[in-house]
């Protein structure tokens, strides 16, 4: 190896001994006195070694190695990028540009959350906090499901009544019984939109107290944080990847409420089922309903329950029994078979009280806007 060094030098310095008499013989007699000069070598495609006063402009992109009059490397010059290269650096820095931006992003956040905050007590009562505001919106959307249910139970009423006294049913009423119902859907979606938000809220409060514990040097298992639950989010919730699916689903859904009311179903349509209020604490009223969540463009499907609680304007379901009838809905749903539906109301269903509707409850026929007459207002 000592001996292919040494011949590489004797090799060079013969190569510029040449170069030396090339440029005296040129004329260059006082650059070469002075000490300046310079000589340049390069490696072609072959691995050639070669000196020279110029490189060709073939070998220009190869790059090179400047020498003075003793061999001695002035400055290199790298070979040009190829285009993979360049675009790779190029991919570098971009990465290193965000990273930046991440970091100074992050650095100001985490300001924000230390001038916010003082304790984890402060980020707990925060939280609990946005959570209850949000929780008054969805009941005050509830208490507008009740004024709708009413409505709709008395234009149903209405509708019922003219049949059995054998007049037609106008199209006026059958217009505002759609109506409603769509505006039951349409509050619906409000609660399913302020649920994902409660979500988020959680989602966003454990990010922030896991960071402020970092932040001060907490040890996680000094702070007491509010139990999170295990259950899946909106277990009453089926989202429809398209028509086709949704109506199977709905036929299973339908199912499902059915198996698992207590109290009359009131009306039945196409797109929502609702059954009687709840008349006693042991009641489970239901209504299912297509609706169209905002920001998302499929169709979903959503169970909701109501019980009858001491205060009249809480109607919610805090029993166990309530609870795994909305747990059991989406598997039921989006099971092949309906077998887990009736595993479930096997489990979960008491003896039906005995709540029956006024007579003519469930929705009569109607004319639709043919004229004709039909189980359901077209829509």
């Amino acid at each position: 190896m000592a001996n292919t060094k040494l011949k590489g030098v004797c090799q060079q310095r013969l190569a510029i001994a040449g170069l030396l008499l090339a440029s005296i013989a040129a004329g260059s007699v006082e650059a070469v006195a002075a000490g300046d000069a310079r000589f340049k070598k390069w490696v072609d495609e072959n691995g050639v070694v070669h000196y020279g006063d110029q490189i060709p402009p073939s070998e220009l992109d190869r790059g090179h190695t400047d020498l003075n009059v003793q061999g001695i490397p002035l400055k290199t010059v790298p070979p040009a990028l190829t285009i993979e290269e360049i675009e790779r650096q190029r991919e570098l820095e971009r990465l290193r540009v965000e990273q930046a931006r991440l970091r100074q992003q992050q650095e100001a956040a985490d300001q924000v959350l230390l001038r916010t905050f003082r304790s984890v007590d402060d980020l707990i009562m925060a939280r609990e906090g946005n959570i209850d505001a949000i929780e008054v919106v969805i009941q005050v959307a509830r208490s507008n499901i009740r004024r709708h249910q009413e409505s709709i139970q008395k234009l149903l009423t209405a509708a019922a009544d003219m049949e059995r006294a054998g007049k037609p049913v106008p199209q006026h009423l059958v217009d505002s019984i759609d109506k409603t119902e769509r505006a039951i859907r349409d509050v619906y979606a409000t609660i399913v939109a302020r649920e994902q938000e409660k979500n988020q809220v959680r989602q966003a409060f454990d990010r922030d107290l896991k960071r402020f514990q970092q932040l001060r040097d907490i040890p996680a298992d000094t702070v007491e944080t509010p139990k999170v639950s295990s259950r899946p989010f909106l277990p009453n919730l089926v989202r429809c990847r398209d028509p086709a699916e949704c109506d199977r689903f709905w036929v299973r859904a339908v199912a499902y409420a059915r198996a698992h009311t207590t109290t009359a179903v009131r009306t039945s349509g196409p797109n929502i089922v609702i059954t009687a209020p709840p008349q006693t604490q042991e009641d489970l009223s239901l209504t299912l309903s297509r609706i169209q969540e905002k920001d998302i463009q499929s169709v979903s499907i959503f169970l909701d329950l109501q019980c009858k609680n001491l205060s009249i304007s809480d109607t919610s379901c805090k029993g166990e029994r309530a609870q795994r009838v909305l747990d059991g809905f989406r598997e039921a749903v989006e099971r092949p078979s309906g077998e887990a539906g009736e595993a479930t109301n096997a489990r979960t269903r008491p003896a039906p009280s005995a709540t029956p509707g006024p007579p003519g409850a469930e929705r009569p026929a109607m004319p639709d806007r043919s004229g004709a007459a039909s189980a359901e207002p077209r829509r």
